[in-house]
């Protein structure tokens, strides 16, 4: 058995990487906005990652995790449109930490994901819908009968 060794043009040392995946829950509603100074759209939304873990006395305890996410653009737009409080969502992104002052003047920090990509998990759509399969014709599908070979 060979192996293969690569290698590149960059230091690897120099690397960096700002990449975060969580899937878990809508926990949030969501309202879209528009950036007054581009029209962009940018929407704001919770998701809600569970851990479940026995603790040394070997009771199950379970823990929420509240994650700040911030989408622009047409993902915002969709986002907007489609996911709801309580449905499952897959988020990527990287992270960012906004630095802003409160009404009293003091300096606060926010760190959110910045969206780049998601995927809406849940299989029925906000009302009920059954997105995994395409409808169906009564008579299931437009197949002749009459020319099947057996």
């Amino acid at each position: 058995m060979s192996h293969r060794i690569l290698f590149f043009n960059y230091d690897v040392m120099t690397l960096d990487l700002n990449r975060v995946t969580i899937i878990g829950r809508c926990a949030s509603d969501l309202d879209v906005k528009k950036i007054e100074s581009t029209g962009a759209s940018v929407v704001n939304f919770t998701v809600a990652t569970n851990r479940k873990y026995k603790n040394k006395d070997g009771n199950l305890l379970e823990e929420a995790e509240y994650h700040r996410c911030v989408a622009y653009g047409n993902s915002a737009d969709v986002l907007g449109k489609y996911l709801v409080k309580g449905k499952k969502v897959y988020v990527e992104g990287r992270l960012k930490t906004r630095k802003w002052q409160d009404s009293n003047g003091n300096d606060r920090y926010s760190t959110e994901i910045i969206v780049e990509n998601f995927i809406f998990l849940d299989a029925k759509g906000p009302q009920g819908e059954d997105h995994d399969h395409p409808p169906m014709d009564d008579d299931h599908g437009s197949l002749p009968t009459d020319d099947l070979p057996f």
